[in-house]
């Protein structure tokens, strides 16, 4: 009885342990003078089939500021999308993909 009850102890120990240190991992990519003007806009991409299909993301709060740039990208992960990726093995992999949009270039002359 008593080693049932230690093994439950430590078997639930465990998934505590493996529950709230799930990880995830980030990969960050900014311009050399990082000056956003608007906050993180995020977005679930998909590829499929190990990448020969893919979503693309479309960052529509730049283009409604008439901006032709992105002033930084952060593409996410996380154990439950490497779940996924394993379990269909590679053939669904999902990521967050968030971006910022740059301040607009300041115009120059006289009205």
């Amino acid at each position: 009885m008593k080693i049932r009850y230690s093994l439950r102890i430590r078997q639930a120990c465990l998934a505590l342990i493996l529950i709230t240190t799930q990880s995830c991992y980030h990969y960050r990519i900014t311009t050399s003078k990082f000056d956003p003007s608007t906050g993180y806009q995020r977005k679930t991409a998909h590829s499929f089939f190990w990448g020969l299909v893919q979503q693309n993301v479309v960052a529509t709060n730049c283009d409604t500021l008439n901006l032709k740039s992105i002033d930084e990208v952060r593409i996410t992960t996380n154990l439950g999308y490497s779940v996924l990726t394993v379990a269909t093995l590679g053939i669904w992999s999902p990521v967050q993909v968030e971006w910022k949009c740059p301040k607009p270039c300041p115009r120059e002359g006289e009205l």
